[in-house]
């Protein structure tokens, strides 16, 4: 994992660690070029998520409760994710959240 600052607004993480919480997520990593920091401010928010039963539910969720005119791309880390995007996020991910 990167250990570059990545540029994702405070209140976006907040929501986000909240939502994952209510979802009982174990992990959601921030990646491409928001984990790097060489985004616009109009680059989407790429994040992965780990261990999310209801996955479906929490990306309608994420998209239609954090207020934000950002899009948010969403990877289920526990489905069918191909070797290249894995190799992405692990290089340049960022964890944001973790369950203790």
């Amino acid at each position: 994992m990167s250990s570059v600052h990545y540029n994702l607004p405070k209140r976006i993480e907040t929501e986000l660690a909240l939502m994952a919480e209510k979802y009982n997520i174990s992990k959601i990593t921030l990646f491409g070029s928001r984990a790097r920091g060489d985004n616009t401010n109009k680059s989407d928010v790429d994040i992965a998520v780990y261990g999310c039963r209801d996955f479906a539910r929490f990306s309608l969720d994420v998209e239609d409760e954090v207020w934000t005119l950002l899009k948010f791309d969403i990877v289920d880390m526990d489905g069918n994710v191909s070797e290249e995007l894995r190799d992405e996020i692990q290089r340049d991910g960022v964890v944001i959240y973790e369950k203790i």
